[in-house]
């Protein structure tokens, strides 16, 4: 049993490592909340991305973020913001890492 418990240990310290290792990071450009989600525009490789998250009310332009990958969805309507994004990715894992 023990076995077992060190091995399943050793699995999630490997994948947190990997998830680290995996994390984008980018700058902050605006933020919309809505009751469930953080819609966040960031600034990456000069272009400006969509991001959807849980939400996350303290977050602000100009915070640098830390972001594992998402699934990016095509032509997603936000009925809470009333607009369409060609294309936004929902994301896990959000952390700030510094602000501006």
């Amino acid at each position: 049993m023990k076995f077992l418990a060190r091995l399943f240990c050793a699995a999630a310290v490997a994948t947190a490592s990997i998830s680290l290792a995996l994390a984008t990071e980018a700058r902050v450009v605006s933020v919309q909340n809505t009751l469930s989600y953080s819609f966040i525009e960031i600034s990456r490789d000069g272009k400006s991305l969509w991001l959807a998250s849980d939400l996350m009310a303290l977050l602000k332009p100009g915070d640098r973020i830390s972001f594992d990958e998402g699934y990016l969805m095509q032509n997603f309507y936000s009925n809470d913001l009333e607009r369409a994004f060609p294309n936004l990715t929902f994301i896990e894992n959000v952390k700030v890492i510094g602000a501006e």
